[in-house]
C-alpha cells in the first residue's frame, strides 16, 4: 500500500514516530517540513517508485495524502 511506504519515508526522512503521521497529517503546520525535508522526499519517493515528481507537484503536496493521491495517479 503506497500509505505505509510514504510513511516509512516521511518516519526515515523527518525523524518522525510512526504514531505522529496520519493520511491527514499537514505537512507543514503539523510535521514540521521545510523545503530541504520536502526534496528529500521527493527523491526517495523517486527512487521507490521510479516516478517523476516534479517542482509543480511537490509544491502542491500539502498534506501526507496529497502524497499518496498523486503516488497511485502515477503508478497505475
Amino acid at each position: 500500500m503506497v500509505f505505509h511506504e510514504v510513511k516509512k519515508i516521511l518516519i526515515d526522512v523527518m525523524g518522525l514516530l510512526e504514531d505522529e503521521v496520519s493520511l491527514k497529517s499537514h505537512l507543514y503546520d503539523e510535521l514540521d517540513a521545510d523545503s530541504l525535508d520536502i526534496s528529500q522526499i521527493v527523491l526517495a519517493l523517486d527512487n521507490k517508485y521510479k516516478i517523476d515528481i516534479d517542482e509543480v507537484a511537490a509544491l502542491n503536496f500539502k498534506t501526507v495524502e496529497d502524497i499518496v493521491k498523486y503516488v497511485e495517479g502515477q503508478i497505475k
